[in-house]
């Protein structure tokens, strides 16, 4: 129980970015065993998540929902979910059918929950974080996932709503980062997430859709490349510090950007011309870095996992809370990430 309490909930995007690299390594020409590998990885670490949130009692679930940070990644976990339906049909179709509507489902309460919760019940401009992207945008998931039950239509209709949200949120979470600024440490990697929408988008439309708006794989690659570079530039400046949990943002961007920027270079190329031999070049280069820093992350969770806990009335790894001053009233925010914390006898 008490290495149930230590796995942080940020460990769902590593869980998704695994997942999304294994069948990158399969669009890149690997053999079939990597994809598998990285599969089974991902399932082990999918299936402790699970258990984690089962240990949850109601009261520290809700919390948990009740929060802007924790609240806006969780998402990363019923997205997981979505391509683990791709890994699980081949051995047992109506199972990888069921899973994929579970995290379909489960991703579109998570959304409702949230725009009530931080939208239609108070809006507040310091409780948005590039972690929103992950509630709206990640239903694109279900577009690239859609051919496991053959639902295409479902994944165009997906990809419709986080277009359209995407760009109604991307003014917010820059205003946020950018103008507003005072974004808690803990929560500082998230920038990351810059690069992941636009990619994530481009990847799903490139898959629900047979006939393709050039405007529109114009649009998207270019975004995809813009913000690849900015959440790229916001890893170099991170990642280099000591370990948190939500180092975890790292990994499904750089993902989704390669297999984006691979299935636009090959699905698009008469429309990207513009293109023509150095797009399929830099979508190597993102293969090679996505494989990088996802296993880089994963060695260092596991590092962080296996550490053994401090001994009572030392020092125990607890939740992080960052108190935030707001025009001088106190505001507590749960942010998503452990640390060593003094406890006393």
């Amino acid at each position: 129980m008490s290495f149930l309490k230590r796995y942080p909930v940020p460990i769902a995007g590593l869980i998704l970015a695994l997942f999304a690299l294994g069948n990158l390594s399969q669009l890149s020409g690997l053999d079939a065993d990597v994809r598998l590998a990285l599969g089974a990885v991902g399932l082990v670490l999918w299936i402790i998540f699970l258990l984690k949130l089962l240990a949850l009692n109601a009261k520290m679930f809700k919390s948990l929902l009740d929060e802007p940070v924790p609240a806006s990644v969780l998402p990363t976990a019923t997205m997981a979910t979505m391509l683990l339906a791709g890994y699980v049909k081949p051995f047992h179709a109506p199972l990888g059918e069921a899973v994929w509507w579970i995290g379909l489902v489960g991703h579109v309460l998570l959304i409702l929950w949230f725009t009530w919760g931080f939208i239609m019940r108070g809006f507040a401009i310091k409780k948005v974080f590039p972690s929103w992207f992950i509630v709206y945008v990640g239903l694109a998931v279900a577009s690239i996932s859609a051919p496991v039950t053959g639902q295409l239509g479902i994944g165009r209709v997906a990809f419709w709503s986080a277009f359209v949200t995407y760009i109604c949120l991307l003014p917010f979470v820059c205003r946020r980062i950018w103008i507003v600024g005072e974004v808690p440490p803990p929560a500082r990697p998230t920038a990351v997430i810059f690069a992941a929408p636009a990619s994530l988008l481009l990847a799903g439309y490139m898959t629900a859709f047979s006939e393709k708006m050039p405007i529109m794989i114009h649009l998207l690659t270019g975004l995809s490349l813009l913000f690849y570079a900015v959440g790229f530039l916001y890893m170099l400046k991170h990642v280099f510090g000591p370990f948190m949990p939500s180092w975890s943002a790292f990994t499904f961007p750089m993902v989704i950007s390669a297999i984006a920027t691979t299935a636009a270079s090959r699905g698009a190329a008469d429309i990207l011309t513009w293109g023509e031999g150095w797009l399929p070049q830099l979508a190597r280069a993102q293969a090679i870095v996505a494989g990088v820093v996802t296993i880089w992350v994963l060695i260092r969770y596991l590092a962080f996992l296996a550490s053994a806990p401090a001994p009572q009335g030392t020092a125990q790894s607890a939740p992080q809370i960052s108190t935030i001053e707001d025009k001088g009233e106190k505001r507590m925010e749960a942010i998503v990430t452990y640390r060593a914390e003094a406890v006393s006898p």
